[in-house]
Formats: C-alpha cells, structure tokens, sequence
C-alpha cells in the first residue's frame, strides 16, 4: 500500500512540475538515479535495497550500476538479523529517446545475505537480459516498467554447518516499477 501511494505522489508532483516536450534526461553526459517502487528479487532474495544509477554515455546509450547494502535485526525475543549486500553491472540501449522511451539491455546482479541466527546463508548470481520502456512526465522525471529474463543460480549455506545446496534456473528474473530522476 505504501508504494502505491508513493507512487501516486510522486506521479503528482511531476505532473504538477509541467510536461515534457522530449526526453532530456537521455542526453549524453546525464546521471540518472533509479528509485524502486516494487519489490525486485533475485535467487529468492529481495534485492530491492540496492540503489541505481545509470549514466549515458550517448543519448541512446547507458551504462548501469547499481549497489545496496542491508543491515537487519529485529530485536527481542529472537534477535533475529542478517546482512544483505549487493551489487549491479550492465548496459541499456534506447530504442527511442521520446517522451516515451523503449529499451533493451542487460545486467550482471550479485547478491549475499548472512544470516546470523537464521539457518541458511545465501549467495546468488543472475545474468540477465532486460526490456522496458521509460515514461517522461518532466525533463528530469520519469517512471519505468521492466521485466527481467535470464539465468540464476544461488548458493545455499546452513549457518551450523552442514552441505550447501546449489540452485539455477532461466526464466523472469524480476518485473520493476521504478521511478528516475536525473541530473
């Protein structure tokens, strides 16, 4: 419920910043901050804590990166916590640069979580291919939706000891909603 009204919110406010005549957050030399509005997961592990960003280094062009870090614990009784750090690599490619804006690309993700009191630590890759397309309600401001496919695999290790267990598999790796702003 929280992130749909986030979303709105921030749907509102950029419709009252006034429209976009084209998409200026695509050019060459532009940053661009990425802020989740869905929970993205990968190898069974949310990685919706990580911070994006993208960079253009042509107007159709962008290189992606992304890193988040994630420090649990709950408290009394069980104390429970862990540590969830993780990281992205990738390309975009822009099929227009519009108000709306297709694209393709791909991504490299690397997620560990270290759980303390739990029973398993996992640590999981993904390689994936991307499609979506970016909305421009402003020139700094825009809202994307996209879907990830590719391979996974994870590495599940009990925190007493004992055999890890290996995990793979090719399919939707995650579907986003997320918003951009840009600099």
């Amino acid at each position: 419920m929280k992130n749909i009204v986030l979303a709105g919110a921030t749907l509102a406010l950029a419709m009252a910043a006034g429209s976009a005549a084209a998409a200026g957050g695509t050019a060459q030399g532009n940053f661009g901050l990425n802020v989740a509005l869905s929970k993205e997961t990968i190898a069974s592990q949310p990685i919706d804590f990580m911070l994006n960003g993208k960079y253009f280094i042509a107007k159709d062009m962008a290189v992606i990166a992304g890193f988040g870090l994630n420090i649990v614990d709950t408290g009394a009784p069980t104390n429970a916590s862990y540590t969830a750090i993780g990281f992205k690599a990738g390309m975009r490619k822009y099929m227009k640069t519009d108000e709306f804006a297709p694209f393709v690309g791909g991504n490299f993700q690397y997620v560990s979580t270290r759980d303390t009191t739990g029973t398993v630590d996992i640590s999981g890759i993904a390689i994936v291919a991307e499609a979506g397309a970016e909305y421009f309600f402003a020139k700094q401001f825009s809202v994307e939706g996209s879907v990830n496919i590719g391979y996974l695999t994870a590495d599940l290790e009990p925190v007493g000891g004992g055999a890890t267990t290996d995990t793979s598999g090719f399919g939707t790796a995650a579907v986003n909603l997320s918003a951009n702003f840009y600099f």
